[in-house]
């Protein structure tokens, strides 16, 4: 089971430093600095920290085998997912949407169809000869980007679940 923890604690902190690394390419530290919105620096720096602290801590423990490092690392881990539940219910800096998929913010009028749709006219067959396949409306992306903070979520619930189980004593 520990091996399973070592497992989960690697995910976790991979997922979370894709996340962090994300979050200060798209300006996110800049952002945060500039408009004072946001999670303060401190409390995401100190979140990824102490997870990679945590990591560390059950990297010994596997090591020595020495049972109190890890309840160190529950504490550890508890510690780290209650700065990460003050980020996403303060404000989750992931994920920072880039311009460029947005959408223009002035969408060009629909095109007016005439009254009589069954009526053909010179105007209709010089309007189809001018252009005679509408473009496309362009369909919806699916963004799935909320889905890696939630992964990130899971995965250190279960990290914490499996290193109190670990450390739980055995009869």
């Amino acid at each position: 089971m520990s091996i399973a923890t070592l497992a989960a604690w690697l995910v976790t902190v991979s997922i979370g430093g894709y996340m962090l690394r994300t979050w200060i390419a798209r300006g996110g530290l800049r952002r945060q600095r500039a408009t004072g919105a946001g999670v303060p620096p401190p409390v995401v720096f100190g979140h990824a920290s102490t997870a990679l602290t945590g990591l560390a801590v059950w990297i010994v423990f596997l090591a020595t085998g020495w049972r109190p490092l890890a309840w160190l690392d529950v504490g550890i881990a508890s510690t780290a997912i209650t700065l990460g539940i003050c980020m996403v219910t303060l404000w989750t800096p992931y994920p920072i949407r880039d311009p460029a998929d947005e959408p223009p913010a002035t969408a060009p009028p629909p095109k007016t169809v005439p009254p009589d749709d069954f009526t053909v006219t010179d105007e209709m067959i010089a309007k189809l000869l001018a252009e005679p396949f509408p473009a496309r409306a362009r369909r919806r992306r699916v963004h799935l980007l909320p889905l890696i903070p939630a992964c990130h979520g899971l995965t250190a619930l279960a990290t914490f679940l499996l290193a109190t189980l670990t450390a739980l004593p055995r009869h």
